[in-house]
Formats: C-alpha cells, structure tokens, sequence
C-alpha cells in the first residue's frame, strides 16, 4: 500500500498546508482582528471633556502642554485598564465589583421635586427621623430640606431596588448546597 494513502500522511500535510498559510498571511491575518483591540481613539467629545474637567479643578483652560498630559494620562489609563481586563485582574475583585453597583445605582434617573403636600405625608409616615430634642417635632418649613434629603434618599433607593428587581427577572441563579448558608433561586 502506497504511503499517499495513509490517513496520517493526509492529515500531516493538511496541518502543513494550514500552517503554511497562518504564516504567509503574516501580520495582516491572525493578528488584525486583535488589532481593532489595540486601537485606542481620543475623540473630539472625550478632549473636550477632559478640557472641562481640568476647567472645573483649576478654574481656567489648559495650556496646550497640560491638555497634552489629560490626553497622555487617559491614554495611559486606557492602556492599562485594557491589559488588567485581559489577564482577568477585574475578576472576582470586591472593590470593582463594589463600584460598577454603585455606578449602576447612580444611573438611576433623580425623581422629581416632590410637593409640600408629599414631604407632609413623609413626614407624618416617619416623625422619628426628625423629632427634636425632647421629642418635639418641627413643622415642615423648618426641617424641609432635611425632610426633603430623605424622601430623595428614600425613592431613588425604591428606584434602584426596581432596577434590580427588572434585572434580577432575567437571571436564574443556582446556589449549590454546601456553598452557602442558605438555599436560593
């Protein structure tokens, strides 16, 4: 039997000829689809946001020198942010996982200004929260911001709680006995 009608001859020079064709295609093949990755694009809107943000700090423009470093740091800041995703080091880390909720939480809308009539019934609902001392407790005109910091307190939490009660609608989720205290769904 001839050896051109071996299976593994076969199979050796089709890995051969795949090979053989990754590396004629050089750097435009394999790599160009993780050259899109690598590409880091300073658009007109993000200068311009880095100008405001270095105007609200100092209280002036940046000088062509100082705009140069904001777009140095949040180049550099890309780059790195870039690579520490992709050796997983924003895996399983509580402090990132604490800040994308809370970022999360932030993008929920503010509620609109309430009436004097909804702050009267907060505060009829919740007088302890603002009795004085010797158990007093104040008209509305008199603690109305502090009535108001907390009826705003109170609806962007009920807000946030119907974000992830929306969210949480979509998941299933599987606690393994053994892992945790308790069962769940």
């Amino acid at each position: 039997m001839p050896i051109w009608r071996e299976p593994l001859v076969h199979f050796l020079l089709l890995g051969a000829a795949i090979f053989a064709l990754s590396q004629a295609a050089g750097p435009g093949g394999a790599d160009a689809a993780g050259a899109k990755d690598k590409r880091i694009i300073v658009t007109a809107e993000k200068v311009r946001l880095l100008k405001g943000g270095f105007v609200l700090d100092n209280g002036r423009e940046p000088t062509p020198a100082q705009l140069q470093r904001l777009i140095d740091n949040f180049v550099r800041e890309e780059v790195l942010v870039r690579e520490a995703r992709a050796q997983g080091l924003d895996s399983d880390d509580s402090i990132i996982r604490r800040r994308l909720v809370e970022k999360m939480e932030f993008a929920v809308t503010e509620p609109p200004m309430p009436a004097d009539a909804e702050l009267e019934k907060y505060l009829a609902a919740n007088p302890e929260a603002f009795r004085a001392a010797g158990g007093r407790l104040p008209p509305l005109a008199e603690i109305r911001d502090a009535v108001l910091a907390a009826w705003m307190e109170q609806r962007r939490a009920a807000e946030v709680d119907d974000m992830y009660q929306k969210y949480r609608a979509e998941y299933r989720v599987t606690v393994e006995a053994g892992n945790a205290a308790g069962g769940g769904t």
